[in-house]
């Protein structure tokens, strides 16, 4: 066919496309957001929230498009695909996804420690990890506001009462759905919100201190092992090359390190040897002293292990305690059998191969060295951080009567999910319910090696999930029932 004499440009035939294919895109994507609330089968209302900051975005562009630049048409495109993405997260945290009866509890739990403006989806996702995305609002409000020729004010008039709310997505391996007791690492990623904090406001201010001191270590050991057939005229030059690039690895090792230290530190914070249980048989399978360098800049897990330690010490240790009047011994014979596997990780973090590991390359061992001479005044600053800001971590010293009230349960095949007897009840807190069942676990297979098989721990996973939805659901209609009954 021959080609038309008409005036022809590249530019103009590719915005004539994006123009109506934009327009096409920006509604598929609303309606699909649409779809999905509507369909619903979510265990909260957090996933349709996430709809709706989709759907109105994306809304929000298609109503703008013929005001949108032609040179940015191509970004818009690129824009909408990403939002689309984040889709899946609204699609995978289905109740048939998610272990549900848990997630009204661990929400309400979360947004206690994170701010009631926080909202949470939770999914799994294949990949055998814990993570926490978002914040997505924020992140949306800054896409928009790039968007010079849409409003901002349109754009919130059109989310509503979102745009004051925080929403994050915490993912969980898929194949660990059930396992309640495993997801007390949601403590962790609840971390990385403080830490994300403390970093924002603290980390360029203490690695200004300490980056000369830094440099000059690292460049004194470049010219004591200089690298071979080096040209004297340029061997300054390269040293500085190298220092230059080693200073920037030692600040990304201190900056991820602490973000994880601090992650782990508001996770026992929060949920005490729950969380060390979780972080052990989570780690167990994976290499203790690996460099940083080599891991994506995380600390070593045996580095990490005996932090948490250091912050269990007080449950780690035999003592009488006083409890409403009475003494108490502890561990006591319903706790000793999970207290003693805990204090078997003092073997563990006795071996120093992870702090040869970190001393073995000049970048890792100044990252950790900061590190550890900061690391008490870090850590208490970003416990402050803490929307609530808990005078007291959770101890399991501290809960023996509660703890024992609840494993008695477990024993009976009862959802421990209230403490007393009654008519005198009240909701076990979510922190008790899974210290509770990592001790009745860590007992049973104490006292029977056969116990442990695949339908014993999901009859266990069922009743530590029916008892933080039961739980949740006192908690939250208890008081509003008793005001009825008056």
């Amino acid at each position: 066919m021959p080609l038309t004499n008409l005036p022809w440009s590249e530019d103009d035939w590719r915005e004539n496309i994006l123009r109506y294919q934009l327009h096409v895109k920006a509604e598929v994507i609303k309606r699909l957001a649409a779809k999905l609330e509507y369909i619903g089968d979510f265990p909260t209302e957090t996933p349709c929230k996430l709809s709706q900051l989709i759907g109105h975005s994306a809304d929000i562009i298609s109503q703008n498009l013929e005001a949108t630049p032609a040179d940015q048409l191509m970004n818009v495109n690129f824009l909408l695909c990403s939002i689309a993405e984040h889709l899946r997260f609204v699609d995978r945290s289905r109740v048939s996804n998610t272990p549900w009866s848990m997630i009204q509890g661990a929400e309400q739990f979360l947004k206690r420690q994170a701010g009631t403006s926080s909202d949470f989806i939770i999914r799994p996702q294949w990949s055998y990890n814990y993570n926490l995305l978002g914040e997505f609002v924020e992140a949306y409000r800054t896409n928009m506001e790039a968007l010079t020729w849409i409003p901002i004010a349109d754009w919130e008039t059109l989310i509503g009462g979102l745009a004051q709310q925080k929403i994050y997505c915490i993912s969980f391996p898929r194949i660990e759905r059930l396992n309640c007791l495993l997801h007390a690492n949601w403590g962790h990623e609840i971390g990385h919100i403080i830490a994300q904090e403390w970093i924002k406001t603290n980390f360029a201010q203490l690695w200004q201190a300490e980056e000369t001191q830094i440099k000059n270590a690292i460049e004194q050991a470049i010219r004591q092992n200089p690298p071979p057939e080096v040209n004297p005229l340029f061997a300054n030059i390269i040293i500085q090359e190298i220092a230059a690039d080693q200073v920037n690895d030692a600040m990304q090792v201190a900056k991820q390190g602490l973000t994880e230290l601090i992650c782990d530190a508001i996770g026992v914070h929060l949920l005490g040897p729950a969380a060390l249980a979780a972080a052990i048989e989570f780690s167990a399978p994976l290499s203790m002293d690996e460099s940083p360098l080599t891991c994506d800049m995380y600390p070593p897990w045996r580095y990490r292990i005996r932090l948490m330690v250091e912050m269990c010490e007080e449950d780690l240790q035999e003592q009488t305690v006083k409890l409403d009047g009475d003494e108490v011994k502890y561990p006591g014979s319903v706790i000793e059998p999970f207290w003693n596997w805990l204090k078997g990780t003092e073997h563990l973090i006795l071996n120093t191969a992870d702090r040869q590991s970190l001393r073995s390359n000049i970048s890792t061992r100044e990252a950790y060295e900061l590190i550890e001479s900061k690391w008490q005044q870090i850590r208490q600053q970003a416990l402050q951080l803490l929307p609530q800001r808990p005078a007291k971590p959770y101890r399991l010293f501290e809960r023996v009567p509660a703890i024992e009230d609840l494993v008695l349960k477990l024993e009976q095949d009862t959802p421990p999910n209230e403490l007393g007897t009654w008519p005198k009840t009240s909701p076990a807190p979510f922190e008790d319910i899974l210290n509770a069942a990592w001790v009745f676990k860590i007992k049973k297979m104490h006292q029977d090696p056969k116990w442990g098989s695949t339908d014993d721990f999901e009859q266990l996973f069922r009743l530590v999930l029916k008892a933080t939805e039961v739980s949740f659901v006192h908690s939250t209609f208890g008081p509003e029932l008793k005001k009825l009954e008056q």
